[in-house]
């Protein structure tokens, strides 16, 4: 029996030693079982990734894990527990050279009292370089749990350390000149009158393999620096350990980063279409710790069907730390699961000294006294930092974060003092984990975990300037949206496309709350000029529909005359996403309001200013006549999509940013395809995709190339269709564009069904499901003929390969995701390389 569905185990040699025979027999208990690692780990509260891993063989499971490996599939554990010692304490075959007796760590000889649950990369990684490495030092925030995993580490590689290991506490060390007579203290060795301490420890230990571990070295970083230098210098023997907030930053130093432990899969919303599906969306190290220590402290609590995706949000929402996860067990004494997910607004009350480990040291009592240790260690330009970039949501670009944070006054720009100064705040944080970096696109962008965000917050609330910190969030990316739809016509669209779609959560979060006292109603209005476009290709269509009603809800009307055609254009934009929403009242409304605003637009005595007037409102005209034309091309009416697409052409005024021309030259290609007039359709969609070549516009590119697809399709040229198809996918690529992606799969899907392909269209087909429904967008936006297609399709595969086999072929195509799909089904799959269409399964 295969462990997981679709991958099989990776075979054994029982004559390669112990521990592959130790594997083999764990798989084997497994196997009379009948059990695989998904059903195990319900019983056994570890991940299935981590159950199979225990029978991997490259690695001996902890013990917890061994335990519960055995107990899930009815074994004896106490038994496997002693054989388990035996391999671990004697990996090698009779004769083979053996290792030094193993040792009890000195003064490290606490046996850990709870489960200690995942971290197995970690551990191998710091197993590892401690073979190679001197000086190694486990660096993440407070809570996450650096001292669990060295004291771990320590028993790990214990066997190698012939003569001990020391643990050496610093938590409630002050003073920099004290970390060197601790270390002494830990070792056993007392300076003399006037010795220094790190001269009696070379003394007590040159020649001896010992490890050293320094623990909590963030508030001594000099002294901690210090001592370890002069160690590794007069020791050429000895290993050292560190755990930090903070580096150490000397020469021999490497750095593992401590990262939360591993979340369970979002259950809020859907799974990405570019991801595959887990057998278990909501297994992972962080619902497992939370699920022990909850059974532990709250002995009636179990994991069930009814409460595990509340745990998981739990875990979600407390961002896999470890410290905060069990302070948050113990609150099911008094709590329901629910309650305390409600109750998490509030987690610095919730998760206070009440439900914490009385026996752990103060700073690890209440998860507010750990920021504050944290925020104690920053500087004031770092705690400023802290508190601005706490408002960021789905974190933010390094380049806009120097800006944020340099910016002294509302407004201003800061000069290259300022942001040189705002830098080095921001490297700060970096360095006390605060913050945690990645590389995108060839640019850094800075994320904070939700518990530091909600300190920054709360800090920030006390500081006196939350209202100016707040505009100048709201400011910078509301002024990037209006950037980006300027933009939309020139060749940086994809460049901005590709911006917008990481700013996504900070849109959100500024569009739905109300705008601060004293924000000018133009910003935001100016700003939803750059949604229209955003949220189609994010296939966030119901969301941005959602934000244009709360704007326009917010102003019903042009906030004054000199702002009628920014409001204007706001209400096309909404217009836009609620047709696409399937909201064909709003759209007409939208409309409606919008002539009439510009029928009143005021004119001007200037003869300049009427030039510019009269073209501002040609255009506005134009626009709002081709989302006529669109929205009555939806509902299959393509005379009046016709006659409404030439009359915005016939102004000669079209505003370039919502590519209103060659939007109504492909709206009339589009109904002569619906009319079935390919002498018409082909040269019009040809002429708009010249049109958008020429401009470097590649989203409206990927959706005229979908476009001449249907047109050939249409008219039985299926290869050609594939070709313009294969063109399509390939630019909705470039610029990550969900919906054209969705649109196209269905297309193809019928297309690949003309040429017999009946099962990949199956997968495709099961694929794009996953994108319309989150996408808030009705199937292919509700074109009856394309929709009509689509049926006919699905019921040609269905009939080709029969109920069972097309289901699961659809599932494996909801498992996939579209993008996985396609690179199996298609993208690497040239026209050339299919079958000639088979008449018989025309679709």
């Amino acid at each position: 029996m295969a462990g997981k569905a679709g991958r099989r185990e990776q075979p054994l040699d029982p004559q390669a030693g112990p521990l592959e025979r130790f594997a083999l027999d764990l798989r084997a208990l497994r196997e009379k079982a009948g059990l695989t690692y998904t059903e195990m780990a319900d019983a056994a509260h570890f991940s299935p990734s981590t159950l199979s891993q225990a029978a991997a063989g490259q690695r001996l499971p902890t013990r917890e894990v061994l335990r519960a490996y055995v107990r899930a599939c009815g074994g004896d554990p106490d038994r496997w527990e002693e054989r388990w010692e035996r391999v671990r304490d004697d990996p090698h075959e009779p004769g083979e050279q053996r290792k030094a007796d193993r040792v009890v760590p000195r003064d490290f000889g606490r046996v850990d009292v709870t489960s200690f649950v995942g971290r197995e990369p970690e551990l191998a990684a710091v197993a590892a370089l401690l073979e190679r490495c001197r000086l190694v030092t486990l660096v993440g925030i407070g809570g996450v749990g650096k001292t669990r995993l060295a004291r771990r580490i320590l028993r790990e590689v214990a066997g190698r350390f012939a003569d001990g290991m020391y643990c050496v506490e610093l938590a409630d060390l002050g003073s920099d000149h004290a970390v060197a007579e601790a270390v002494a203290s830990a070792v056993g060795v007392h300076a003399g009158a006037g010795q220094d301490p790190s001269s009696a420890l070379a003394g007590a230990l040159r020649g001896r393999s010992v490890l050293l571990l320094l623990d909590n070295c963030e508030h001594l970083l000099g002294g901690c620096a210090s001592t370890v230098r002069d160690l590794l210098e007069l020791l050429p023997e000895l290993r050292i350990l560190t755990t930090s907030r903070q580096p150490l930053n000397i020469g021999a130093e490497h750095v593992l980063q401590v990262k939360p432990l591993g979340l369970p899969a979002s259950p809020y919303g859907h799974p990405s279409e570019t991801d595959a599906v887990e057998e278990d969306p909501v297994t992972s190290p962080a619902v497992t710790l939370f699920a022990d220590r909850a059974e532990a402290a709250s002995p009636g609590f179990r994991v069930t069907e009814a409460n595990r995706e509340t745990i998981a949000r739990v875990c979600l929402r407390l961002d896999g730390l470890p410290l905060a996860l069990e302070i948050a067990a113990r609150r099911l004494r008094t709590l329901s699961p629910d309650e305390l997910l409600e109750r998490l607004n509030h987690r610095f009350r919730l998760l206070g000294p009440g439900g914490s480990d009385r026996t752990a040291h103060p700073r690890h009592q209440a998860l507010r006294a750990l920021f504050d240790w944290s925020y104690e260690l920053c500087t004031e330009a770092e705690r400023t930092a802290w508190q601005q970039l706490s408002l960021c949501s789905g974190g933010v670009l390094l380049t806009d974060a120097e800006q944020l944070c340099g910016r002294a006054e509302e407004g201003e720009v800061p000069d290259a003092a300022a942001t040189d100064d705002a830098f080095e705040a921001l490297a700060g944080l970096v360095d006390k984990s605060l913050l945690t970096s990645a590389e995108t696109d060839g640019h850094t962008r800075l994320h904070m975990l939700e518990t530091v965000r909600a300190y920054g917050q709360e800090r920030l609330a006390e500081s006196g300037r939350a209202q100016l910190a707040l505009r100048r969030h709201r400011a910078w990316y509301l002024d990037l949206a209006a950037q980006a739809g300027i933009a939309y016509s020139t060749s940086q669209q994809a460049d901005w496309l590709r911006r917008l779609r990481a700013e996504h959560p900070n849109l959100r979060q500024i569009v739905t709350a109300s705008p601060p006292t004293g924000e000018p109603a133009e910003t935001v209005l100016r700003a939803s000029l750059g949604f229209w476009l955003h949220c189609l290709a994010s296939a966030n269509v119901g969301e941005g529909a959602h934000w244009m009603r709360k704007i326009l809800e917010r102003h019903p009307r042009p906030p004054s005359p000199e702002t009628t055609a920014t409001w204007c254009r706001a209400a096309w934009v909404a217009g836009f996403l609620l047709l696409l929403h399937g909201d064909h009242t709003g759209t007409q409304e939208m409309i409606s309001r919008s002539e009439h605003a510009l029928a009143d637009m005021p004119a001007t005595s200037d003869t300049a200013d009427r030039s510019t007037h009269r073209a501002t409102k040609a255009e506005l005209t134009a626009a709002l006549l081709q989302l006529r034309s669109l929205a009555a091309l939806v509902t299959g009416d393509t005379e009046t999509s016709a006659r409404y697409a030439q009359s915005s052409l016939s102004t000669e005024h079209w505003p370039a940013s919502l590519l209103t021309q060659q939007q109504c030259i492909a709206q009339l290609g589009f109904a002569a395809v619906l009319q079935g007039d390919h002498t018409r359709s082909t040269p019009l969609l040809e002429q708009a995709l010249a049109l958008s070549e020429a401009q470097g516009d590649t989203w409206h590119r990927c959706w005229l190339l979908w476009a001449l697809a249907v047109d050939h399709g249409e008219a039985g040229r299926p290869k050609v269709a594939l070709q313009f198809l294969h063109r399509a996918l390939q630019h909705t690529k470039e610029i990550d564009e969900h919906m054209g992606e969705a649109a196209l799969s269905e297309t193809l899907a019928w297309v690949l069904c003309s040429y017999g392909e009946a099962r990949s269209a199956a997968v495709v087909l099961g694929a794009v499901d996953r994108v319309w429904h989150p996408s808030g967008a009705p199937r292919l936006f509700g074109f009856a003929l394309l929709t009509a297609h689509r049926e006919r399709g699905l019921q040609n595969a269905r009939r080709s390969l029969g109920d069972i086999e097309y289901t699961r072929a659809h599932q494996e195509g909801r498992r996939l995701g579209l993008r996985r799909a396609l690179e199996k089904e298609f993208r690497d799959k040239l026209p050339g390389d299919l079958p000639p269409p088979d008449a018989a399964s025309s679709c």
